[in-house]
């Protein structure tokens, strides 16, 4: 099968043939729009050579950033929606063009790690100290990666996963920090090299008491209280590292385990909250071994090993457990060509959900083939596409995802670049949709959706040179698993949603290095997010063509980063515009603007590099919700001792 669709690809692709000039430095002055990702096509390729909107978050924006989990660092793209329900360790998803987190794909050097369960990952779960930088794409690329990939899709990119090898020295880096809430946080990693291997190791730890402040409205007044329940204890240990066995061959391992023990508020509705627990214990493994086997032969094999673990308890009444195995191998084949580069792989993941909620029958085998490839058709002008299969040993069903994609430079001498890509997407339903104990449907299908984006990136001089990025983008989401009462009076699942969203994305970016001493940077973006329901669940329906909860219907994001000579500041401002709580749209949540910000330190002594970092969140310390009846934390600080030997 593979053969037979590698050539039908090599007869499209390889219909004319250029040279594409993207790559020489045709930019205003010195500027240049050039980033390598591998995220949009698993191609390395520049972001403006992309048919998707591509957003880098690079390790100095980062270590720039106020936090320390994963949600911390997202919450800054223009492009991201977060919904937090609490402080650092609470839940916190993504939503993306739109949809919610279950339709967007998470993945950590390229291998998914959204969860089987519910098809949604707990951004809180993920510390910030091995990310190297994150790689978000604006559209669905099921085509390439399967099931979620309906919205976006964000990869992680851990430190030490490049290609090159440290020198010989070891390199220790410490930190301690202590902040509001009687929070405390330590960190050490350690990196060196011993002849041709890499190896780079982290611990972690942090601890809250989680009472901050906030404002109840009990009907009559606004009442000033602090959080109860909310404490909780993190730590994480990873390792990643390289073992050179020759120029062209080398073999990746990256493994991590994280244990959250926390306590849960829950909703506030005036009363004490009940005495709930939450427990996460999660253990991440890859193994990524990679042969050059010439200048046009590449192959890739991943090896995937999860195991995650979530105690959930209600004291004396609810005790529920969830244990989930993932293990996958995913060999994917390379060829570059003169004119043309291919893609071929097959992925294989089994899943298996342990727990006291769902029936034992939760299991799945998956298998998939897919096929990528772009083409320079003629000067400046690249194509791309892809075709995926997937099969599902539980629902005995297929998903067949396919997506076309373009990206011309009609100008040689200016930095602008359009692009667009057209193709269709889908997510498989989760173990809790299927198999809820006396609630799940075995009989659903996965959803499935059209999306459609196009835009342009430029580099244009205004006084000083900015960066324009202007994204559109449709998606059509049909057989959309709903959960819907039945007439036992449970819920139960069904495919009857149908979604259209329609979203707007400017963002405007600059970066400069004013002299040696001074470099100034920002990050701005105007979201306008268009998301409702098209369908009826049932006869007169209210919630037809209406705004899905929660998601802002614009939002503006802006970062500001000044460094001078031994002093940083940078500044995070962030405006949620008009939303609502409830499915109907008669429930408006107040629109909110969050300013937060941090002042940097650096200075060496002997040996050692020293920098101390204050961090204050909620600068204008105002009262919001991201979710309704889930508080979040008044003005607050953090300060951090670093130091690298």
């Amino acid at each position: 099968m593979i053969k037979r669709t590698l050539c039908l690809f090599l007869t499209y692709l390889s219909f004319t043939t250029g040279n594409l000039s993207g790559q020489t430095d045709d930019s205003l002055k010195t500027y240049s729009l050039s980033q390598v990702v591998v995220t949009a096509t698993k191609f390395e390729i520049d972001a403006g050579y992309s048919p998707s909107r591509i957003e880098i978050i690079n390790s100095n924006q980062i270590k720039n950033s106020n936090g320390s989990r994963l949600a911390d660092i997202l919450n800054h793209s223009p492009a991201v929606f977060i919904k937090s329900y609490g402080s650092t360790a609470s839940l916190k998803t993504i939503s993306l063009n739109g949809l919610g987190a279950e339709h967007t794909l998470i993945l950590i050097n390229g291998v998914k790690i959204n969860s089987f369960q519910n098809g949604q990952i707990d951004l809180s779960l993920i510390p910030k100290e091995n990310i190297e930088r994150i790689e978000i794409a604006n559209n669905g690329i099921s085509s390439i990666y399967g099931s979620e990939a309906v919205a976006g899709v964000v990869n992680i990119i851990t430190n030490n996963s490049n290609h090159k090898l440290f020198d010989n020295s070891i390199s220790v880096t410490a930190n301690a920090g202590y902040g509001s809430f009687n929070t405390s946080r330590l960190g050490v990693s350690l990196s060196n090299r011993i002849n041709d291997f890499n190896f780079g190791i982290y611990y972690s730890k942090e601890k809250s008491d989680g009472n901050f402040d906030y404002y109840f409205n009990n009907g009559l007044e606004k009442i000033l209280k602090k959080r109860e329940n909310a404490a909780y204890n993190l730590q994480d240990v990873g390792i990643n590292s390289q073992l050179f066995f020759n120029s062209n061959n080398r073999l990746i391992f990256y493994s991590t385990y994280s244990s959250q023990d926390k306590q849960v508020p829950g909703i506030e509705t005036g009363t004490p909250p009940s005495k709930t627990e939450q427990k996460d214990k999660n253990w991440n493994n890859i193994i990524s071994l990679e042969n050059n086997f010439n200048e046009r032969l590449f192959l890739k094999t991943n090896f995937n090993f999860q195991n995650n673990l979530m105690n959930y308890e209600i004291k004396p009444f609810i005790n529920s457990y969830y244990k989930n195995i993932v293990a996958g191998i995913s060999p994917e084949l390379n060829i570059k060509l003169s004119d043309y580069d291919i893609i071929t792989g097959y992925s294989f993941t089994y899943a298996d959900l342990k727990s006291n909620e769902v029936e034992d029958k939760s299991r799945r085998n998956q298998h998939a083939l897919f096929i990528s490839g772009s083409n320079n058709v003629f000067n400046n002008l690249k194509l791309f596409a892809s075709l995926r299969v997937d099969h599902f040993s539980d629902l005995k069903k297929n998903a067949l995802t396919s997506r076309l994609g373009f990206n011309f430079k009609p100008f040689d001498k200016i930095a602008l670049n359009l692009r667009a890509n057209v193709g269709n997407n889908f997510r498989a339903p989760t173990f809790n949709d299927l198999y809820w104990k006396e609630s799940g449907n075995p009989n659903l299908k996965p959803e499935r959706s059209f999306n459609f984006e196009t835009g342009f990136l430029g580099l244009f001089e205004l006084l000083i040179p900015i960066q324009f990025d202007f994204s559109f983008t449709y998606i059509n989401a049909k057989d959309k698993i709903i959960w819907l009462p039945q007439r036992n009076f449970f819920w139960s699942p069904v495919n009857v949603g149908s979604s259209e969203s329609k979203n707007y994305l400017l963002n405007l970016s600059y970066n400069q290095k004013i002299s040696e001493q001074l470099e100034l940077g920002l990050n701005s973006g105007i979201n306008f997010i268009n998301s409702k329901k098209t369908n009826e669940s049932f006869q007169n329906d209210p919630t037809i063509d209406k705004y899905f909860p929660y998601l802002p219907l614009q939002s503006i994001k802006l970062g500001v980063m000044i460094d001078y000579k031994n002093f940083g500041i940078n500044l995070f401002y962030t405006h949620t515009g008009k939303r609502y709580s409830d499915f109907e749209n008669k429930k408006p949540m107040n629109q909110f603007n969050i300013l937060d910000g941090n002042i940097t330190f650096d200075f060496s002594m002997w040996e050692t590099k020293t920098s101390l970092k204050f961090e204050v969140n909620n600068i204008t310390n105002t009262d919001y919700h991201t979710i309704s009846g889930y508080p979040m934390p008044l003005r607050n600080y953090f300060i951090t001792l670093s130091i690298n030997y």
